[in-house]
């Protein structure tokens, strides 16, 4: 009889537990308007970073877009291996050593 108490008991925790922690509609909603706003609010940045860039590209002279231009591929020249991961050696790729 002690024990069927007990174990009610910790059933009842559990359960009354479980109740409090769901969240209600309007939590819910309210956080997905939130995340709509928040990536809204992202895109909007990108794209005015975007029409500054094109602004500012022209504004420049003629001659100074082509300076810009031929910089621009030499940087991408120069850096495009400097984000990649070097491979490890095959064998310990294989072996997993």
């Amino acid at each position: 009889m002690k024990s069927l108490k007990q174990l009610l008991t910790v059933l009842f925790i559990a359960f009354a537990i479980a109740g409090f922690s769901q969240e209600t509609k309007m939590v819910k909603n309210r956080r997905k308007q939130l995340e709509k706003q928040e990536i809204e609010k992202k895109k909007a940045q990108e794209e005015s970073i975007e029409e500054g860039k094109k602004r500012h590209m022209n504004i420049q002279t003629k001659k100074t877009k082509k300076r810009m231009k031929k910089h621009a591929k030499q940087n991408k020249k120069m850096h495009k291996n400097k984000g990649k991961k070097k491979k490890k050696f095959f064998l310990f790729r294989i072996f997993g050593a």
